[in-house]
């Protein structure tokens, strides 16, 4: 079980005191916000607090020191006062920026964080490049040390105006909001998804994040009716998003048409909802309808062009499956036969082999001899555009049975002998499809 761990950073300017204010809650009067966000973001548990400074920072505000006549509390005496309770740890970070220096407190940061904290990252005193260090460590620890960001939060003590200003204030009157940045660390959970989504097509993280969104809206008493109606259909279209993947992943090749016609459906409807509740995802819509933009109505083509969709997203065996079994389908697709029938399918498979090897009918080892017979001689015309086929069973039965055989492809050749198979039975695909679309007129017009 992971802690609660707020990290932050001390600086070296001479802090006035003042209320910060959380979400209605008003923290001690104290200089310091890491006391503030201890006992607005402490709850009921424990949390430690882990204050990185440099040497100068931590002589300056650490300890309770002089100023003239004024005595200046530090960070220890504050929380000793606020929060005796409160486990405190200064790390001693360096004043140097450049770029060995942020190497460093990247490591400073991280050694600091332990395998499932909850991090509570205050950025109020950070300076220079450290905010930007400090939040690539809190991406990094979420997936090296399984970490969760709790909060990051901001001490807005500028809204009260300058320190010599706010001096002259009674307490009662200095009033810090706390402003919470969480929802911004999101983006890091989106960037992740859309990177994931962009190379694989794989939507799953885009679909986890949206129905999240979609949750928190719903579950906010003040969210308006448009704002639930926008995220349920965003929630909705990244659910199609996911299962139309989903089922190219596993190749469901006889479901795809169907589940890209769904998906092409839902955008259409949130197009016309003008639905931006859910910020992230608007830049997204135009990215995912080009990655389902080449599927059209047509059925043969759009078999064929699974394959390139699973190359293009590194579904290498995927792509072998699909490209033989989408070859069988076109034929039966145009012969008329059950798609989905074994006994059909394997009478196809077996007229290619037959017609591509020329193998004498005495050694045939078929079903039913006149059906291959009749589907060799509706083949024949194509045997050139089928050469590949061979080589791609092989190559699939390679892959399928995890290279335990003799003489197994190299692993690295798979991806060129697939192009290689994928553009040379383009051809056959092209002529299954006009044939079965002059099938249709005929019908149409009969």
């Amino acid at each position: 079980m992971g802690r609660r761990v707020l990290l932050s950073f001390l600086g070296l300017s001479d802090y006035e005191y003042c209320y910060y204010t959380y979400e209605g809650k008003s923290s001690s009067y104290t200089r310091f916000i890491q006391t503030a966000v201890y006992e607005l973001f402490r709850g009921d548990g424990p949390m430690d607090v882990v204050v990185f400074a440099t040497k100068e920072a931590r002589e300056r505000n650490g300890q309770d020191r002089l100023k003239g006549e004024e005595r200046l509390e530090g960070l220890t005496t504050a929380f000793q006062r606020i929060a005796p309770e409160a486990n405190v740890k200064l790390v001693e970070m360096e004043s140097r920026q450049d770029e060995q220096a942020n190497w460093r407190l990247f490591d400073c940061i991280l050694n600091e964080i332990r395998e499932g904290d909850t991090i509570y990252f205050d950025i109020t005193h950070s300076f220079r490049s450290i905010p930007f260090v400090a939040l690539i460590v809190l991406n990094y620890a979420r997936f090296v040390k399984k970490a969760d960001i709790g909060a990051i939060v901001y001490g807005w003590f500028e809204m009260l105006g300058r320190p010599v200003d706010v001096k002259q204030l009674p307490p009662e009157r200095r009033l810090a909001p706390i402003v919470n940045l969480t929802s911004m660390a999101r983006l890091l959970d989106w960037t992740n998804g859309v990177d994931q989504f962009l190379r694989t097509g794989d939507a799953s993280i885009i679909q986890a994040l949206t129905a999240k969104e979609n949750s928190e809206v719903f579950r906010n008493p003040s969210s308006s009716q448009t704002m639930r109606n926008e995220v349920k259909e965003l929630n909705q279209l990244t659910k199609q998003l996911d299962q139309t993947e989903k089922v190219i992943r596993t190749c469901r090749s006889l479901q795809i048409d169907e589940e890209v016609q769904k998906f092409h459906e839902q955008l259409g409807r949130v197009r016309s909802a003008s639905a931006e509740a859910i910020k992230p995802l608007v830049p997204l819509l135009d990215v995912m309808e080009k990655k389902y933009a080449m599927f059209d109505d047509d059925p043969i083509m759009n078999s064929w062009k699974a394959v390139r969709w699973c190359l293009d997203h590194g579904l290498i065996q995927q792509a072998l499956t699909m490209l033989e079994e989408n070859a069988v389908t076109a034929v039966c697709r145009v012969l008329g036969l059950d798609l989905r029938n074994e006994k059909a399918r394997g009478d196809v498979h077996s007229a290619i082999e037959i017609l591509l090897r020329d193998i004498p009918k005495e050694e045939w080892r078929v079903r039913s001899v006149e059906r291959v017979e009749q589907i060799i001689d509706f083949l024949s015309p194509y045997k050139g555009d089928l050469k590949r086929f061979s080589t791609l069973k092989e190559r699939r039965n390679d892959i399928n049975h995890a290279g335990a055989r003799p003489q197994p492809l190299k692993a690295e050749k798979f991806w060129p002998d697939a192009e290689q198979s994928f553009r040379e039975l383009g051809a056959f695909f092209e002529r299954m499809s006009a044939l079965a679309k002059t099938m249709q007129i005929s019908k149409e017009n009969a």
